[in-house]
């Protein structure tokens, strides 16, 4: 590999591995998302059903740690994008223009 193209195997690579765990995140970030639904599903059936203040806080947690989990989904996913979109960028800068 000559040393004009290793810059360019570099980054190919970089947008392969971003491009990799955006696939992974955004499986994830759906599983993440039907949790949410469903924890807060829980958290209504409990909190008309049941007299326990245990059980209701129980449930208000687990359906706010659910939120945070997918807030840091939506932050990743907005990282991961914008990682993606600068190495194309340096992708455009250094490939020649004939190409």
């Amino acid at each position: 590999m000559s040393h004009g193209q290793e810059p360019e195997a570099l980054l190919r690579r970089s947008l392969e591995a971003i491009d990799s765990i955006r696939r992974r995140m955004l499986i994830t970030g759906y599983v993440v998302v039907v949790g949410t639904l469903a924890a807060f599903l829980w958290l209504s059936h409990v909190a008309s059903t049941s007299a326990n203040v245990r059980s209701v806080m129980m449930a208000a947690i687990l359906a706010l740690t659910c939120v945070i989990a997918w807030s840091t989904f939506a932050l990743s996913l907005f990282i991961t994008r914008m990682t993606g979109r600068i190495l194309r960028a340096i992708d455009l800068a250094v490939t020649p223009a004939g190409r």
